[in-house]
């Protein structure tokens, strides 16, 4: 007897909800199994007669099994107010079963009485004659043998039923926190990224503005021309609609307006070489994150050594992993473990690279031997991000 609910939804907070309801049970289908259920009886009285006294019309046994299930059935929802109202449990059974028991008593009863006045109702109709109900007694206490076997065991059904809901609303609910678990978290990925990005904005602007000051004395128009890239840095690096990764096809935009400002900053001291092939560009990478490099190669080899700059840029594509290079030939890091720590580039770059990647990226540091640092960057591809063939 397979008797699932239909709907296992969880009650409105406030509104406690009861054990077992009658929208609990799936009605067509309780119904069909008792007209299944009174079709064998059917079929089982109709060959007992065959075997013990002979052939007799296959009406009779279908109006007694019929009656005897349909009206049964009419009484179920009884049934199930009554375990409702009165659910058994450890704290009331000594008092709750004798109730039942009563119930169960009345309930056989009201049954028995409806299939006599159904019968003879059929009989009449049909005109089989008048129906023998035998002696009345006898007939009650005969049918409540069966009708208290049928409580119980639709008693035992409804708390299956009641088991499985509670299991399926734990399931849910469990489902539910681990969900706005983990929007929450990505909300606070989201907050951390803001707010490391808004560290690096006012980073570079203070940076730049430094780099326009210091000519816009000795050449108007060089400083003009640096102001120009700046905007067009700002307008980049503004953009509401530019999330925590971006094309490289941007990021490089972004990274040109940059070197603009340091040639016109340093003219021939500078020499930034920037190689990546062109079927990279629509692969995503974190915002600002090569031109924080570039940015932290110039500066820390304009303060500790005099000279040209010279700093490469090496993108590459190695299975399902970007590598970004980026060599200088400063003075390289004789700290190199505490290296990222200190400076608000390197360290606002790993922090982010732990945001968007958790901890599915490299991030090294390495003195070159030639002199100079290599800074390598390794962060896996995105599928969606992977460039459509032409």
């Amino acid at each position: 007897m397979n008797l699932l609910p239909r709907s296992c939804g969880a009650e409105a907070p406030g509104h406690p909800r009861r054990w077992i309801e009658l929208s609990d049970l799936n009605w067509p289908l309780v119904f069909l199994f008792y007209t299944v259920a009174g079709l064998i009886y059917t079929g089982s009285d109709f060959t007992f007669h065959l075997a013990e006294t002979g052939p007799e019309p296959y009406y009779y046994p279908l109006i007694m099994e019929m009656t005897g299930h349909y009206t049964l059935f009419a009484l179920v929802p009884l049934i199930v107010l009554g375990f409702s109202w009165l659910p058994i449990r450890r704290t009331n059974w000594f008092w709750a079963v004798p109730v039942h028991l009563l119930i169960s008593v009345v309930l056989g009863a009201t049954h028995t009485v409806l299939m006599l006045l159904s019968r003879q109702a059929i009989y009449g109709l049909f005109g089989l004659g008048r129906y023998g109900f035998g002696q009345t007694g006898y007939r009650f206490l005969m049918e409540y043998h069966k009708q208290f076997l049928h409580y119980w065991l639709f008693y035992v059904v409804l708390r299956a039923i009641a088991y499985y809901r509670q299991a399926r609303e734990r399931e849910r609910a469990a489902s539910a926190l681990e969900l706005k678990t983990s929007e929450l978290r990505r909300q606070l990925d989201q907050a951390r990224l803001l707010a490391l990005t808004s560290q690096l904005n006012p980073h570079f602007l203070f940076n730049t503005l430094n780099m326009v000051s210091s000519v816009m004395y000795e050449d108007v128009d060089r400083a003009d021309h640096m102001l120009a890239a700046l905007s067009r840095m700002l307008r980049m690096s503004l953009d509401e609609t530019v999330g925590p990764r971006v094309p490289l096809r941007r990021e490089l935009e972004f990274v040109n307006a940059a070197v603009e400002l340091i040639r016109g900053r340093f003219q021939d001291q500078v020499d930034i070489d920037i190689r990546c092939p062109s079927g990279l560009l629509d692969l995503e990478v974190p915002s600002m994150a090569l031109h924080t490099l570039i940015e932290n190669a110039v500066k820390h080899h304009r303060r500790d050594q005099d000279g040209p700059v010279r700093v490469s840029v090496r993108i590459e594509r190695t299975g399902a992993a970007l590598h970004l290079h980026v060599l200088d030939n400063g003075p390289g890091i004789p700290d190199l473990a505490g290296a990222v720590g200190k400076g608000v580039g390197l360290a606002n770059t790993r922090q982010r690279l732990e945001a968007l990647y958790d901890a599915n990226f490299t991030f090294e540091l390495a003195n070159r031997p030639e002199g100079g640092l290599h800074v390598h960057l390794a962060i896996p591809v995105r599928p969606e991000s992977a460039p459509q063939p032409a």
